[in-house]
């Protein structure tokens, strides 16, 4: 007899195992893709609030170039204007962007602010469907969520800067070209790219990373050598059509980022700031033969430091250190699971990108069209099948994506912390300067400024504030731009610092009428015909010292240097009280500070309280030993309270080193009181010598 076999069961999965199925069915695809655009569009409300709230006014860093270019360009498009020799560092795109967005939104500033948070949002999702794509849809949402907490992209998806643009033109190329298929998307990726190209050259790279996956297979496109040449031509037609409009109205075929390169090289590496280079090192550098030319090896050591410290700087300060080691580990799993074979050309575009970044100086904001690749490493870490640590017989859960949790919430306090820090540093005293000059304001005024923001936002041309170092040439200018404003911050305070006593408004200065002045120094003044009279204070150096140092005092409350020289100056006025506050302060800041205890020992000499002033000077000795005026200041010191003795015996070690002819002559004093003849020849000597030097 026969047994019929069995029919055979389905095996159940196990109830866990160390690596996940890579594979994602349509219903969980759906759902991914859902969340992601709940990611981006909660981060497109969390910019929208930066936007209607705090961010009312830009930065005096990045956002400068608005006020300083990007503004100015867009309202002459906008006429009708194109000037094509104001496109030697960045193209026109943003400025075109800019002036379309404008007849939407009208005032330019909250045109651009939405332009940003807009191209932001449209970067986001389109990286996020490359992802889903090329790769998987858990990839996908986990690089969005990266990428919507990372400081840097928060930043520049609010700021007035042409960035966040360049990242979304680049991505959009990106997404047409290795999604796409047809002759058509060909095109359409190439044109893109043109654009991007000429928002910021340095998107450039996008070209040859195009080239390279069409090519080589890296593409969707079945006939890759006619899509390349499409992708091509079609980034040539309106680059080249640009370029000889651009020769046959007035500018040269030549591109400005040799300054870039000779900063980098030459100045910053050596603490030389901007506004030094400009003035003393620019001129000598017209083309980048000329940078090579002045040290070809200082370049080339530079360009190779750059390649390494770029890359350090990219993970501390871009990506952020958590998801930097996240990076690390997930380049590691996405090569070994085949997502770095299907992402090759976007790693490969990330490469060229960052290598056109070297020569120049590193920036966030330069770094921000790297950041999806980065964190699409750092996301892989976490999405990839390899040890996904699966639970559960039927319902498959993956528990490996949970840590992710661990780096996207330290991104996110970063963030917060550092939108906050940038919130508090916003020049809002801008604001209020700005609406009592435009209520002041007639036909044909201009403001003198180191930035435009104060011309932008009361609607008066900014006239740039000169490398002068005194008022007469400072004045001259003025009458020479018909200039009736002058506005004064801590920047042109920093870069100017000849003039910081126009931060403080007790310093009269003839022609300078205070229209404006605010709490977080900044002031407004108008501009009289007296102007660039030296005013009668500045002939006494303690009273251009004390002005100096209270206006440092309004930036920086904590300067020890403008404590310790405003105390000097009041000690030496006898304005006593004030001179210990500033000497008391100082000394919290930094207790061992020996000047300062010495000065505070003198101050409480004049006083008459000796106890105290001996506490002052015996820190200062314990300080430094070998101050001689600790022990002059103990002596007085002693005598105030009354034992001549004890300040015999602190003089008598350092009568040879006192040059102060006041404490010879006590000393000659007091040693011939106390019957010492030695002691007093020897003061009487040092007190002739003292006399022949005066």
């Amino acid at each position: 007899m026969t047994r019929r076999p069995r029919k055979g069961r389905p095996s159940r999965p196990p109830a866990w195992s160390i690596h996940g199925e890579p594979a994602v069915d349509p219903a969980h695809a759906r759902r991914y893709a859902w969340a992601t655009g709940l990611v981006v569009a909660a981060l497109a409300l969390a910019l929208a609030v930066m936007i209607a709230g705090p961010h009312r006014v830009g930065d005096y860093f990045a956002e400068t170039d608005f006020y300083g270019a990007y503004a100015d360009g867009a309202r002459a498009l906008q006429r009708g204007v194109v000037d094509p020799t104001r496109y030697g560092v960045v193209g026109p795109g943003y400025e075109t962007a800019l002036a379309v967005a404008g007849f939407v939104v009208r005032d330019l500033f909250t045109a651009a602010e939405l332009l940003s948070l807009v191209s932001i949002a449209t970067a986001l999702w389109l990286w996020s469907r490359l992802l889903a794509r090329r790769a998987d849809p858990r990839l996908a949402l986990l690089t969005t969520l990266f990428l919507a907490v990372n400081p840097t992209v928060f930043r520049y998806g609010y700021s007035v800067t042409n960035d966040a643009l360049a990242l979304a033109l680049g991505t959009a190329a990106l997404y047409v070209l290795l999604s796409r298929r047809g002759l058509g998307a060909a095109l359409l990726a190439g044109a893109l790219v043109a654009l991007a190209f000429l928002t910021r050259y340095s998107a450039v790279a996008l070209l040859p990373a195009g080239l390279v996956s069409l090519l080589a297979g890296g593409t969707v496109q079945e006939r890759s050598g006619r899509a390349a040449l499409a992708f091509a031509a079609s980034f040539a037609a309106p680059v080249g059509a640009w370029t000889l409009f651009s020769i046959t109205h007035g500018a040269t075929f030549s591109f400005q980022f040799h300054h870039n390169i000779a900063y980098d090289v030459f100045a910053r590496s050596r603490g030389i700031p901007w506004d030094d280079y400009q003035k003393l090192l620019q001129p000598r550098f017209h083309s980048l033969a000329d940078v090579i030319a002045r040290d070809p090896g200082a370049v080339a050591r530079r360009e190779l430091f750059n390649l390494w410290d770029h890359l350090r700087l990219d993970a501390r300060q871009v990506v952020g250190m958590p998801a930097a080691t996240a990076a690390a580990f997930g380049s590691v799993l996405a090569w070994r699971d085949g997502t770095l074979t299907r992402l090759w050309p976007v790693c490969l575009t990330a490469a060229l990108s960052f290598l056109a970044l070297v020569p120049v100086f590193h920036s966030d904001r330069y770094s921000l069209v790297l950041l999806p690749a980065w964190l699409t490493l750092a996301a892989a870490a976490f999405s990839s099948s390899r040890f996904a640590c699966v639970v559960g017989a039927h319902r498959r859960v993956w528990l490996k994506p949970l840590l992710a949790v661990v780096p996207l919430t330290l991104a996110t306090f970063t963030t917060a912390r550092a939108t906050a820090r940038l919130a508090d540093q916003l020049p809002r005293e801008v604001l209020a300067c700005a609406r009592t000059l435009r209520s002041l304001a007639r036909p044909g005024d201009r403001v003198l400024a180191r930035k435009a923001h104060i011309g932008f936002h009361a609607g008066l041309p900014t006239v740039a504030f000169p490398f002068a170092d005194s008022l007469p040439p400072l004045a001259a200018y003025a009458r020479e731009n018909r200039t009736r404003w002058l506005f004064f911050s801590w920047p042109e305070a920093e870069l100017r610092p000849a003039f910081w006593y126009l931060l403080d408004t007790s310093a009269v200065v003839p022609g300078l009428t205070v229209r404006h002045s605010t709490p977080r120094p900044a002031v407004l003044y108008e501009i009289g015909p007296q102007f660039g009279t030296v005013p009668s204070w500045m002939r006494d150096p303690d009273s251009t010292l004390w002005h100096q140092a209270r206006a440092r005092l309004r930036v920086n409350p904590a300067d020890q240097l403008a404590l310790l020289t405003a105390g000097f100056v009041e000690y030496r006025w006898g304005r006593l009280d004030s001179a210990r506050e500033r000497l008391e302060r100082c000394l919290s800041l930094e207790p061992r500070n020996a000047d300062a205890w010495l000065l505070l020992g003198n101050v409480h000499l004049a006083g008459g309280d000796g106890l105290r002033a001996s506490a002052s000077f015996t820190r200062a000795s314990s300080l430094d030993p070998r101050r001689a005026e600790a022990r002059q200041g103990q002596g007085w010191a002693s005598l105030v309270m009354g034992r001549p003795r004890d300040a015999a015996a602190w003089w008598r070690p350092v009568v040879s080193l006192t040059r102060d002819q006041k404490t010879l002559e006590r000393m000659a004093e007091l040693y011939k009181s106390l019957g010492d003849p030695v002691a007093e020849a020897e003061a009487r000597a040092a007190l002739a010598r003292a006399r022949r030097r005066s």
